[in-house]
């Protein structure tokens, strides 16, 4: 029988520290915090969280560096880990999915009203924007981080891409109901799969119903596994400062939330390796 990942409720607690798994978990993350800051990917993740922004803006770039031919060899294997390929193949999937979207809307001589609530370096976004007239699509971008805010703010500039980039917390009421006019396309990629609380990922869905244009479309990322759930638990840190520890979600249950909010699935596109995929849904 095929061993079944650990669960978030195992995963959240510390193992016994005599157990094997615990020394050999202990010894990785040793090696990680000396050795492996000679890679430039591993020190940014130490420092602002494996899970952020500013991380997977190093990991969409995709060119390995570091201190010396070390450095970068360990930063190489560190960028081909399964999560960060995967990760890169789902930013394919949501720009092709956006592509998509802002075409069909442009057919319709409908505007693209875009809203980003978690953009992080907004790089999957703005490089699609890049190929669009301010005419045909329109766009907020806003992230919690003003660190987050900065980088999204500076590949707008590089790119030439007009979009309003702003601090806003993704599941505040107030903040998500800012703007006018209302959003007909509306992002969320990578934010649900960072948090633990089901019941805010379950309410969000109905936030964003609420705010989105009838017609309009939400796409959202969802993780139903991951290879090395338990390794990153018991190695790396979040955003947050504590470990970093994944609540894989089964796409029936995620997909259960978003039609119980209103939304109708038009499709699903999962990467070639099954951890991550990328949903629209309609509102109509």
């Amino acid at each position: 029988m095929k061993n079944q990942p650990a669960s978030y409720e195992d995963l959240i607690h510390p193992l016994p520290r005599l157990h094997p798994k615990a020394v050999y978990y202990g010894i990785l993350k040793l090696l990680l915090g000396t050795i492996g800051r000679l890679s430039d990917g591993i020190r940014l993740g130490s420092q602002y969280g494996f899970d952020s922004g500013v991380m997977l803006e190093y990991v969409y770039r995709n060119k390995a560096s570091g201190q010396g031919w070390l450095g970068r060899a360990i930063d190489r294997i560190y960028l081909d880990t399964p999560g960060w390929r995967g990760i890169r193949e789902r930013a394919e999937i949501l720009k092709d999915t956006l592509r998509k979207i802002i075409h069909d809307n442009s057919r319709q001589e409908r505007p693209t009203v875009l809203l980003d609530v978690a953009c992080g370096g907004g790089r999957y976004v703005l490089e699609v924007l890049h190929e669009f007239s301010k005419e045909t699509v329109t766009a907020t971008l806003r992230d919690y981080r003003e660190e987050n805010v900065q980088k999204a703010r500076a590949l707008a500039r590089e790119l030439g891409v007009p979009a309003v980039i702003e601090t806003a917390d993704a599941f505040s009421e107030a903040d998500l109901k800012r703007g006018n006019p209302a959003p007909n396309v509306i992002v969320v990629s990578g934010l649900h799969e960072i948090l633990p609380d089901n019941g805010l990922i379950r309410t969000h869905f109905h936030q964003l119903y609420g705010i989105l244009q009838t017609p309009g479309t939400l796409v959202f990322t969802i993780q139903p596994s991951h290879p090395q759930v338990e390794l990153i638990a018991r190695t790396l840190t979040s955003h947050s400062g504590g470990p970093w520890v994944m609540r894989l979600r089964p796409f029936a249950l995620t997909r259960q939330w978003a039609e119980e909010a209103g939304f109708q699935i038009a499709q699903t596109h999962m990467d070639s390796q099954n951890i991550f995929g990328v949903v629209a849904a309609h509102k109509i």
